[in-house]
């Protein structure tokens, strides 16, 4: 198959696929003040990532925060590569990142259409690169807290998702009690490819129910979001930078 044959056809997997995500951002996010002592925030992290404060405000400039931005979001690839950049949790050596592939419909982790990427043992620095069998595939993250063992809030097989459509509402899954109140927001996504090169993303995981009493600690969550912090190189769903032809080049070929 040509390169431009290859391109038309991940065109318009990409357009079916963007059509389906829900316009529903602006999305707001409930943010607490972090229980890490001393304090280690997300804004902090990314500061150190970017080398240098202010060229995000994670409070404003995750994918989501602004009209018209898909919701919910995914990326959309043949492979992807995952750095660990910081991980805080009082459960990091517990956490497990993975990915799934998403297809809109109700997600299963059984090592079918999903795998690990990060382990708890996996500290700052490591990194994966993910091949999947065969063409383009969406997909999204997963962090199971705690690992095999339940989180709070979270009992065995409870999961979190980068698409908050699949996270139950509230602690418990008996409803919200702060916005958004259709599906808790346990990850934000960050566009940084304007400083780390072309379709590279920041995943900010929450590995507390988000949906829980924001509280001191440590009885409900402080959504502070620097829980699983991680880079991921791959194309995704901002139809702006999905569907340019450069971009499909360099991922499919010369």
């Amino acid at each position: 198959m040509s390169l431009v044959t290859r391109s038309l056809a991940a065109l318009a997997l990409v357009g079916l696929c963007s059509a389906t995500a829900r316009a529903a951002s602006p999305v707001p996010v409930v943010f607490g003040t972090t229980w890490d002592v001393p304090a280690v925030t997300l804004q902090g992290i990314m500061n150190t990532y970017l080398g240098a404060p202010g060229l995000v405000n994670v409070a404003t400039d995750y994918v989501g925060h602004d009209a018209g931005e898909p919701d919910p979001w995914f990326w959309l690839d043949s492979q992807f590569s995952a750095l660990l950049v910081r991980e805080v949790a009082g459960y990091s050596g517990l956490n497990v990142l993975g990915w799934y592939l998403e297809d809109g419909g109700p997600v299963t982790i059984d090592g079918i259409d999903d795998g690990v990427v990060f382990n708890g043992p996996d500290g700052s620095g490591a990194m994966r690169l993910i091949i999947f069998p065969a063409g383009v595939s969406r997909f999204g993250f997963y962090l199971d807290p705690k690992g095999a063992q339940s989180g709070h809030n979270a009992p065995q097989p409870e999961r979190f998702f980068t698409n908050r459509f699949l996270n139950d509402l509230g602690a418990d899954g008996s409803g919200a009690i702060h916005a958004p109140f259709d599906g808790d927001v346990q990850a934000l996504v960050f566009d940084v490819s304007q400083w780390k090169g072309p379709n590279t993303w920041l995943v900010a995981f929450e590995d507390v129910d988000y949906g829980a009493a924001i509280t001191p600690c440590c009885n409900g969550t402080d959504n502070d979001y620097n829980d699983l912090v991680f880079e991921v190189k791959a194309i995704g769903a901002t139809e702006a930078r999905a569907l340019t032809f450069g971009a499909l080049k360099q991922k499919f070929g010369r």
